[in-house]
């Protein structure tokens, strides 16, 4: 065998298994992919195995490419390769051959992700939904319900399985864990509707997914899930096609095994039944176990001996590319994911031994932890330490990689590297939608579709190629805020004036081009509108003016996102701007944002996930963020998971959640081949000071590796403070020219959730397209304040005056269709209904209706309107504020929320009531729910405002990212979004 030489023992072992299972267990950088490839060698050369009677099998096309190419590589020219690609691959390869067996049209379309997102929102009006369509928001829960389909799918769970469980469910008579009373008490009766509840959401959760399964085969359309439970169904149900491809694969081998599901290895099962003594070989490495989130199940490898009890196993610890030292504090980390490892269960050695060639230039160098006062300081020390590193000769920047937990982590790197005109480019990240000129383009689509999209036009404004200076814009925005104009109308004001400063220049340049497009919209493709704007501004001009890897990445990404347009034009039935933006709208509320461009082969630092960074290395690899709640991250559960009667999977005897965290820290430590920074800082953003990962104090580093904090500050003299806001409108710098007057609870609200959000609607007065949520409470507050104005005069107004007035405050604006818009009229209507008798039992006189009032702090002035003021029969006075949606009902909440309190506030000082009660009225669910106030709590929060508003007057508005800003209307111009905020 020609390779044989450059094989160690336990490769070579591996290679030459002579028949039945076998475990290899592949330690990080031992060579498991060339253990495969020169199997799959030796079984075609050495044991003349035809190569279509070989089966393998990789968790992803771009492994599976890798080896086929390595196979290449090996083989002689004009060999017939074997079977060799993903499950998915393997399982659409089966049914178009063998589908018409089980009554399937073998020519299917396999659905994307955010293509079962859209066919569900195309037909969500035809499921039977009650609880998961609230309509409020009708799309809220489609994710959450995709996902529990597919992580059925991955349980060999059926739409009809999960149906007949829950209807089982159903069916019960005993309430579980409600004990059997002939008097039950007023806490078992609440257990017990609870419980009944769960029932009846489990029900339409079932209901669901068999609706969703019909949609699918009336579409002829398949998801990715589908793939492997059809084949698992087929081989059932046809045995005799099953026997046909069972003879076919006289060898199985399977890549990276500990990232196989239960459907996975349950399609294995079906191919190389144990009794059989198959010929099947996996490998994988259960330390190395890290996409649970994708449903992949380490208890398959776990579990492999006792599934396969002759099973052989081959374990590689020779590694080929880091330091003993690297290995050694890897090792020591992972010790304490035992005992529910490979190593404790099989009582086998896992320690992994550097055998790589040892370089010149590279003396063995203990792992360094960096830690930094804040996040900012964080940045800019590694991009110091890299310079410092490129400066001493043995690296470049391709040489070096930082890696995060979770793609936002990166964002404050990027800002430094451009910053210091560093080379970097982000591996694997998605965001294409998110990139700056990707965003300029969009915009420029939407302002075609309404001029009224102020949030689009100031994104436009942002464009270089207009030519519009900071201080213009800002002018603009004050000018249309004090006409009450639209933000169009201001520009075209500009534009039609004969002064010839840049404003109106700039403003004469973009009114053409888009009066121009306007008038040409209904007559070009998409793509020849955009091209035209392209190149009418010089876009790629001014991208192409210095020769940067970051303008080429621009460039790059614009070709990208075209090709989404010629998709859409090529699919579409009626391709037109407006379809299109429509299009785009319900990807990115489906989650869908493609992957940016990436160069390679270039001299760049590499930016990347630790989840994106498997199977590559780096010979120094920089690990950052590695704080508590970051690396680990919290465990967050599934929104709708699978009952636990239906999960197959053997859960591990410690935490599950800290367990896989700690094997993906290890992943991170394993790419490392010369040098390793673990990277902390002490502030991110928080109140709080953060505490370091216990990863990095299981790595059992040497003292000397700490590299305490050091005031490097070079970077802070640029003002990496506002360098995450857009380059233009410093806010400090412009507050003086729009001075804080008044303030509202909305916008301390907002300010404290997110100071960059209150800037674009504060301070520059931006509008986003209204939502139906918002327009279905304004019209039902309307409809009480006017309905209740008859009670200040004591006179009796009936139901059908309720109505009528409901009828004429109905405001259709913002519904996802006309049946949405429908149903949820119908649904104010019997709101309503429900709110006529019961308002009487639980609401008393109102005294003040919409009472709007202005408390003085310091030199501003907090305003705002409470619902209602009631005089209650005890004479005692009643705050009542509305309150539309989902909202919580729970004692706790309510006695926290800050809203109620300012009323309180308010009522006290502008009008002189104390109130007795502060209450929310929750109309969808027509509960009031009552809570009090002390005066030192009033006292505490006048104090919080006073604070606030301080903050607001110097704040340079940072942007902060977080679970609210999938709900923000500015993400779409926000520097600090990011979809997919997984970070995978």
């Amino acid at each position: 065998m020609a390779n044989d030489k450059n094989l160690n023992k336990d490769q070579l072992k591996a290679v030459r298994h002579d028949k039945g299972p076998l475990l290899i267990v592949a330690g990080a950088g031992t060579g498991k992919t060339t253990v495969i490839t020169e199997r799959i060698r030796y079984l075609i050369e050495e044991k003349k195995v035809s190569p279509e009677h070989i089966l393998a099998l990789t968790f992803t096309e771009k492994a599976a490419e890798e080896m086929l190419n390595r196979i290449d590589e090996v083989m002689p020219l004009g060999y017939e390769q074997p079977w060799l690609s993903t499950f998915h691959a393997f399982c659409d390869r089966i049914l178009r051959n063998e589908a018409l067996e089980i009554g399937l049209d073998p020519s299917y379309k396999i659905l994307s992700s955010p293509e079962q997102w859209l066919i569900v929102r195309k037909h969500l009006f035809e499921f039977d939904l009650k609880y998961y369509r609230p309509l409020g928001n009708p799309t809220k829960f489609i994710s959450a319900m995709l996902q529990l389909f597919s992580r059925a799918k991955d349980e060999v769970v059926t739409a009809d399985d999960f149906l007949k469980y829950t209807q089982k469910q159903q069916s019960g008579k005993d309430t579980p864990g409600v004990a059997r009373r002939d008097s039950p008490g007023v806490e078992e009766m609440k257990e017990a509707e609870a419980d009944e509840e769960s029932k009846e959401k489990l029900l339409e959760l079932a209901n669901a997914y068999k609706k969703y399964q019909d949609l699918l085969i009336s579409e002829n359309s398949m998801d990715f899930g589908d793939l492997i439970l059809w084949v698992i169904h087929l081989f059932k149900k046809r045995p005799s096609v099953l026997r046909k491809y069972k003879q076919q694969f006289e060898h199985i081998l399977v890549d990276e095994f500990q990232d196989t599901n239960y459907a996975q290895y349950e399609l294995l099962k079906l191919l190389a039944p144990e009794k059989n003594n198959p010929n099947l070989v996996v490998v994988g490495d259960d330390d190395q176990s890290i996409y649970r989130f994708r449903s992949a199940s380490v208890s398959n490898i776990l579990g492999f001996k006792k599934d396969y009890p002759k099973a052989q196993t081959v374990v590689l610890t020779e590694n080929y590319r880091s330091t003993q030292i690297i290995l050694d504090c890897a090792y020591h980390l992972i010790q304490n994911n035992n005992p529910d490892r490979l190593e404790t269960k099989l009582k086998i050695d896992k320690k992994l031994i550097s055998v790589r060639k040892k370089l010149k230039e590279t003396e063995e160098t203990e792992p360094e932890v960096i830690v930094s006062d804040r996040l900012e300081n964080e940045a800019e020390k590694i991009a110091l330490k890299i310079q410092e590193l490129i400066q001493g000769g043995n690296y470049s920047y391709k040489d070096i990689a930082i890696l995060s937990r979770a793609n936002n982590h990166l964002d404050p790197f990027v800002t430094v590297f451009k910053r210091m005109e560093m080379p970097y480019s982000l591996v694997g990240n998605r965001g294409l939608y998110d990139q700056e000129e990707i965003r300029q383009l969009i915009s420029f689509l939407r302002l075609l579709v309404s001029q009224t999209d102020n949030v689009s036009l100031y994104n436009l404004l942002l464009a270089p190629v207009f030519g519009f200076k900071p201080e213009e814009i800002t002018e603009i925005l004050r000018i249309t805020r004090l006409q009450k104009i639209l933000l169009w109308d201001g520009i075209k004001r500009y534009a039609a004036s004969e002064n010839h400063r840049n404003i109106e220049v700039a403003a004469r340049k973009l009114v053409t081009i888009v009066s121009k497009t306007l008038s040409l919209v209904h007559k070009r493709s998409i793509g020849q509108i955009l091209y035209d704007f392209i190149v009418e501004t010089g876009f790629v001009e001014n991208l192409l003016k210095e020769e940067t890897v970051e303008s080429h990445l621009k460039i790059k990404n614009i070709n990208l996102f075209f090709n989404q347009i010629k998709k859409f034009e090529a699919d579409a039935e009626n391709p037109t701007v407006f379809e299109f933006i429509d299009y785009l709208e319900m990807l990115l509320e489906a989650g869908e944002n493609p992957a940016q461009a990436e160069i390679e082969d270039i001299d760049t630092v590499k930016l990347l996930t630790v989840h994106s960074s498997k199977g590559l290395e780096f010979p120094v690899v920089f690990i950052v963020s590695l704080v508590s709640d970051r690396f680990p991250t919290r465990e967050r559960s599934e929104s709708l998971p699978l009952p636990d009667d239906l999960v197959k999977e053997i859960l591990p005897e410690g935490n599950a959640h800290l367990e896989e965290e700690r094997r993906l820290f290890y992943v991170g430590v394993t790419r490392a081949r010369d040098r390793l920074f673990l990277s902390w800082a002490k502030n991110y953003g928080g109140v709080r000071e953060k505490k370091p990962s216990g990863f990095i104090g299981e790595l059992e580093l040497k003292p000397v590796g700490e590299k305490n904090e050091q005031k490097t500050g070079q970077l802070s003299l640029l003002g990496f403070n506002i360098i995450l806001k857009p380059e233009i409108l410093i806010p400090q710098k412009k507050i003086d020219n729009l001075p804080l007057k008044y303030v509202s609870y909305s916008q301390v609200e907002t300010f404290n959730t997110c100071s960059l959000k209150y800037y674009y609607r504060y301070v520059l007065g931006l509008t986003g397209t209204p939502s139906s949520a918002l327009t279905f409470g304004q019209t039902l507050h309307r409809t009480l304040r006017d309905f209740h104005q008859s009670d200040l005069f004591q006179k009796e107004k009936t139901l059908d005056d309720l109505m009528k007035l409901y009828e004429h405050h109905f405001i259709g604006e913002g519904y996802e269709s006309i049946e949405h818009k429908k149903q949820r009229f119908e649904e104010g209507k019997e709101i309503l209904r429900q709110y006529f008798p019961k308002s009487k039992e639980l609401l008393g006189n109102p005294i003040y209706l919409e009472r709007k009032f202005t408390i003085r702090i310091n030199d501003v002035f907090l305003i705002g309107s409470i619902d209602r003021i009631d005089q209650r029969d005890d004479k005692t006075f009643e705050i009542i504020d509305y309150k539309t949606g989902e909202g919580k009902t729970k004692q706790r909440e309510i006695e926290n929320d800050a809203q109620l309190t300012i009323y309180a506030i308010a009522a006290k000082e502008t009008i002189g009531i104390n109130p007795d009660l502060l209450s929310l009225y929750f109309l969808e669910r027509n509960v009031k729910v009552s809570t009090r106030r002390t005066e030192e709590q009033l006292k505490e929060k006048k104090e919080e405002i006073i604070k606030t508003v301080e903050e607001i007057q110097k704040s340079d508005f940072p942007g902060k990212s977080g679970h609210w800003c999938e709900w923000c209307e500015f993400k779409r111009i926000c520097p600090v979004y990011k979809t997919g905020g997984t970070g995978f």
